[in-house]
């Protein structure tokens, strides 16, 4: 039961239902989710440690805001270990695994014309996924950000992994450029929000 009440809450953090710096009650949720108010806090609790949430002596509970400084860090951190991944994983891939990855892009590319982005949304890391979603249920970044997977599977494919590391960090410098950009809009959410909360529930199916 916790582990349930935990995610249900997480998600909602991360799909902007509730909006940085919003007080969340544990009264309310526990009458939401049927569970007693001590789960709740010790939901909240955890959440705090995850640092999604922030407490405030004689207060409460808030959701907390991440930062631009923190947004820099994990795509600095990705780029370090996603392209030394790549440099190592590449050699060694084998053909199965690369018939298994291009179903994946003819499935995505199916989903992508009909203007669906389900399939096409990663989980890297839960607040890097809190500003992705916002970024990418924009069908022609969608798009863009396809080609651009494509073209660095396709360096995988022909085991060039100096230009799929390349491509990908290419990749990853062009994401945080654009979210960085838009950082207020992306942090506090759109004005499109049923857009928003329909894209993450498909996130929420396939991750």
């Amino acid at each position: 039961m916790e582990e349930k009440v935990y995610s249900t809450i997480k998600d909602k953090i991360i799909c902007h239902e509730i909006k940085s710096r919003k007080r969340l009650f544990d009264k309310s949720f526990a009458e939401q989710l049927s569970v007693s108010r001590s789960l709740i806090r010790q939901v909240f609790t955890t959440l705090v440690k995850e640092e999604f949430l922030e407490f405030i002596p004689r207060n409460g509970f808030y959701v907390r805001k991440i930062s631009k400084k923190e947004l820099k860090e994990i795509f600095d951190i990705r780029k370090i270990v996603e392209s030394y991944a790549t440099k190592l994983s590449v050699p060694r891939i084998s053909q199965r695994d690369i018939d298994a990855l291009e179903k994946c892009f003819e499935k995505a590319k199916q989903d992508l014309d009909k203007d669906e982005v389900k399939s096409f949304i990663e989980r890297y890391n839960d607040k890097y996924v809190f500003f992705r979603i916002v970024d990418l249920y924009r069908i022609k970044r969608a798009k863009e950000s396809y080609y651009e997977h494509y073209l660095i599977f396709k360096a995988v494919k022909e085991k060039k992994e100096e230009l799929a590391s390349r491509l990908l960090v290419e990749y990853i410098e062009k994401s945080k450029k654009i979210i960085l950009d838009n950082f207020k809009e992306y942090n506090n959410g759109y004005k499109k929000e049923k857009k928003i909360k329909k894209y993450c529930h498909q996130y929420q199916v396939v991750k």
